[in-house]
């Protein structure tokens, strides 16, 4: 074997296993790993936001099912790459964290190394490790395999400096993750589920973004099929039941999803296919018998009478084919879209004032049905999970509840570098560009069309109204509102606003033509529309 420092084995086993590009927070301690990556033709995006640019590694995970990488210091950008660890974690998305510290020498006066990153990433990972040179080729597998298998996560590794530029060791023997126990338990708690579906006659079937990470989403759609089921999703898995099928209900979890409640309520079963109470903006608080099918295990925020652990694919293949009677889930989930249309109120086209309804139509209209959509966890967004129509996985990209602000544009960034040209859209409010205006650096070097729609609620001067009716003075509402244009202006974007429903649509067709990124700023009046949902 022919020796290579612990960079080079690490770059190299990332590049094998179809790492395209590692995000870095800038710091001295880790020129040896940028190196390392350029060597081997590892694309590195260098982000002063740790924060942001962890988000951005996660985010390959959700758009594309792979495993994203952060590299940093071990100072303040470690403790920012902590924070959106616990987002990707959260949401099960396959991170690889990389701390690099002050080469190991106890006498060098670090005051870095006072912060205990073991404990500081304990809660919010898999897994935190000590990577040295005469583990690497035990540990980087180890580790990949951890993140990798479900419940997918984060799996974080500490190294000091030096130990990066000494030769790997030779393999001494493998290291393996201990393997589950088997379930005793698992063959009665199949039977206990086939009873229930047998008995069942009005069946809905709750798809959730595992289902999408294990390609299981057919499985999941031939049973309703077969039962006569109700079909609906989380927001994260939008896409992976196509909203033209006749027995797709809507979006729970999403803006105006009522009668999404209202239709698990009136069934007499759900079947949970891939669901995680990660993924729901309200607790699951429902008296119908559930089956939780899953590769993670119990859900505690998920309560289920009958919880299979295991691929879904192949659990569902040990499911009953037949209900206790064919259902009407087309009838019931036809009813379920016609109530949301109606709590969510389409705006006629020339309705003043304009609002995201009108925004979301139109960018739909234009888009074809390939097109990536990436929004922010916000009222916008919530409008969107439930009104954006979309027919493929993977097109519709949203965090969970409890996602950052910028986790949208983030998912937007990682889409637009797998494009090749083909055009990516943001939609949200101004406070995500605020906070992670250091992307939009990224943005500009995307050479292809993204346009960022911006949904300018006025939110400054609302709270400045509120504050004055109450009788308070306007504190913290002196500051001048966020200048979308003159924030496109300092990173070479494109700028336009529109004001009213006239010129939505020429202007966003031509960010769709501009061959670079834009942004369009889109003024709406928030009392008129985000009470209606």
């Amino acid at each position: 074997m022919i020796p290579i420092d612990t960079a080079l084995y690490l770059s190299d086993y990332l590049l094998r296993n179809g790492t395209q590009r590692v995000s870095v927070a800038p710091d001295p301690e880790v020129a040896t790993i940028l190196n390392a990556c350029r060597l081997r033709g590892i694309s590195t995006i260098i982000t002063p936001d740790a924060t942001g640019g962890a988000m951005l590694a996660a985010a390959e995970s959700a758009v594309h099912g792979g495993t994203g990488v952060i590299v940093t210091g071990s100072g303040p950008s470690a403790a920012a790459v902590a924070t959106a660890a616990a987002q990707a974690q959260i949401e099960r998305r396959s991170l690889i964290a990389i701390t690099v510290e002050p080469d190991g020498d106890e006498t060098r006066v670090a005051a870095r190394r006072t912060l205990d990153l073991r404990a500081l990433f304990a809660s919010v990972s898999k897994g935190s490790y000590r990577l040295r040179a005469d583990n690497a080729r035990e540990l980087v597998p180890l580790a990949w395999h951890l993140a990798t298998t479900p419940p997918r996560g984060v799996v974080h590794l500490r190294v000091y400096s030096d130990e990066l530029t000494r030769p790997a060791a030779p393999v001494r023997g493998q290291a393996h993750p201990p393997a589950p126990p088997p379930s005793e338990e698992y063959e009665t708690l199949r039977r206990r589920a086939a009873d229930l579906i047998s008995a069942a006659q009005r069946i809905v079937v709750l798809v959730g973004p595992d289902a999408v990470e294990g390609r299981a989403e057919t499985a999941a759609r031939l049973l309703a099929e077969q039962w006569g089921a109700a079909l609906i999703v989380t927001p994260m898995a939008k896409g992976a039941v196509p909203e033209t099928d006749p027995a797709f209900a809507g979006v729970y979890g999403a803006l105006g999803d009522y009668p999404i409640v209202e239709l698990i309520e009136h069934s007499d079963l759900v079947v949970a296919f891939g669901a995680t109470s990660a993924d729901f903006v309200r607790p699951w608080r429902t008296s119908v018998p559930t089956i939780l099918l899953t590769p993670n295990g119990p859900d505690p925020g998920l309560t289920a009478e009958v919880t299979l652990v295991g691929p879904l694919n192949a659990l569902a293949n040990n499911l009953p084919r037949q209900a206790g009677a064919y259902g009407d889930g087309e009838q019931r989930a036809s009813a379920a879209r016609r109530g949301i249309q109606d709590a969510l109120g389409h705006p006629a086209p020339d309705a003043q004032p304009i609002t995201p309804q009108h925004v979301i139509a139109e960018l739909r209209r234009l888009a074809s049905a390939d097109v990536p959509l990436a929004v922010e966890t916000d009222l916008v967004g919530l409008v969107a999970a439930q009104l954006w129509t979309t027919t493929q996985p993977r097109t519709f990209l949203m965090s969970n509840g409890l996602g950052l602000p910028g986790a949208g544009l983030a998912l937007a960034l990682a889409a637009a570098l797998h494009r090749d040209g083909a055009p990516v859209i943001w939609l949200g409010t101004d406070t995500p560009l605020a906070i992670r205006s250091s992307l939009l650096a990224h943005v500009r070097d995307v050479r292809v069309p993204l346009p960022l729609v911006v949904i300018n609620q006025g939110v400054h001067l609302d709270l400045l109204r509120v504050q004055e009716h109450a009788g308070y003075p306007g504190v913290g509402s002196e500051y001048a509102p966020l200048n979308l244009e003159a924030l496109a202006a300092l990173h070479g974007l494109a700028y336009s606003r529109v004001e009213s429903p006239d010129n939505l649509t020429g202007t966003i067709a031509a960010a769709f033509t501009a061959g670079r990124p834009s942004l369009v700023e889109v003024v709406t009046e928030r009392d008129y529309w985000w009470r209606r949902g």
